[in-house]
């Protein structure tokens, strides 16, 4: 008994461990394909990235899961989704700096505070 017990313990810290990933504080806040964008809230070139959620304009990625690679990638593992419904995904999210992103193969530009964007991290 008392290993079984031991056994489900494991296995639910191990789950409750693999849905608590967040993506970090340096990347938060919102982003655009073209600095310009900002300044649009619903422009189809921004992004705004959250804790748990990367929201797209029309598309939503959630973070489940996420995987450091050698290079400092990181692979976000969760739900899309998007018109055509919900399904599981992975996107690829490197810093580049304090004000740029690379999401798949699409850089990303901070957006200023004053636009919505977060504030650069303290170093």
């Amino acid at each position: 008994m008392k290993v079984l017990l031991g056994l489900w313990l494991s296995v639910f810290a191990c789950g409750t461990a693999a849905a608590a990933d967040r993506l970090p504080k340096s990347m938060l806040g919102r982003w655009a394909s073209d600095p310009a964008a900002c300044a649009e809230r619903s422009s189809e070139a921004g992004m705004k990235v959250e804790a748990r959620t990367v929201w797209f304009y029309e598309q939503s990625q959630s973070v489940r899961r996420i995987a450091r690679l050698k290079d400092g990638t990181l692979r976000v593992s969760g739900h899309s989704e998007d018109l055509d419904g919900r399904a599981w995904s992975s996107i690829t999210m490197k810093q580049l700096g304090p004000d740029r992103l690379l999401v798949q193969e699409q850089v990303f530009h901070r957006c200023p505070p004053a636009l919505g964007g977060a504030a650069r991290p303290a170093r």
